[in-house]
């Protein structure tokens, strides 16, 4: 991997108080096998801990988000992203080394696909649970496909795309703190394919995603915002109350 601002993949991440999970993350993308260039873009959220500092010996940009919110800090990352693709993922995001090959084999081999991501392992979690999250993402995914006519699917945590049509898209909805990725395919969807690729993995935490009725209001609001509805409600606290306020 060869990183610098003339770049053919921008890696967008957001961060607001992620000192704890930034460098596994950053040592997963300096492992990446592609020969592509990659840019790092940091979006600080508001951080009041080292995440500043961590992220100065990695990324390539860094970013001052102060308005607190997921879907202005993916805004923000993306209007200054210079690659061909902009990879969307999280703080707590490990990607495997071949993720980024794989997802540009991907772009080539389908030339209309417009977003693709990939199924997520959580790597805090215990076997069992993740036993059960693959089986959900087996019989979920075909269901949530057909519901969605196929606008839904990728998620934040790792979420690639060409700039070209992003910029033609109205973009992530700054005003959105959680959903803002559904949000994103909708509009993608509108040019060609969005593909959720069970085969495509994504390493990242579980921390999110917890059994309570606000992942339940979350998962509703999805749905809404992939057909076109605004969210039920913009303010969930189990879930904005994450480190960047997702």
């Amino acid at each position: 991997m060869q990183r610098q601002k003339n770049a053919d993949i921008s890696v967008v991440i957001p961060v607001r108080n992620e000192e704890a999970y930034l460098p596994a993350c950053f040592d997963a993308l300096s492992q990446q096998t592609t020969e592509k260039t990659i840019e790092i873009i940091v979006v600080d959220n508001g951080s009041s801990d080292a995440s500043q500092d961590i992220a100065r010996q990695h990324a390539t940009r860094i970013v001052e988000e102060p308005i607190a919110g997921v879907g202005r800090a993916r805004r923000s990352g993306s209007a200054i992203a210079q690659g061909t693709y902009i990879l969307h993922i999280d703080a707590d995001t490990r990607l495997p080394p071949a993720y980024i090959e794989q997802a540009l084999d991907r772009f080539a081999r389908q030339p209309n696909l417009v977003c693709l991501g990939g199924q997520m392992y959580w790597y805090d979690a215990s076997t069992k649970l993740n036993m059960l999250r693959g089986i959900l993402y087996r019989m979920l995914t075909p269901l949530v496909w057909l519901i969605s006519r196929g606008a839904l699917g990728p998620m934040g945590n790792n979420m690639m795309f060409p700039r070209a049509l992003y910029e033609q898209c109205e973009g992530f909805d700054a005003n959105l703190r959680f959903g803002e990725d559904a949000d994103l395919t909708r509009q993608l969807h509108t040019y060609g394919k969005v593909v959720l690729d069970l085969s495509l993995v994504c390493h990242t935490s579980s921390r999110r995603f917890g059994l309570n009725r606000d992942l339940f209001v979350y998962c509703v609001n999805v749905f809404r915002i992939c057909f076109g509805m605004k969210p039920l409600q913009n303010d969930l606290q189990s879930l904005t109350n994450a480190p960047i306020d997702k």
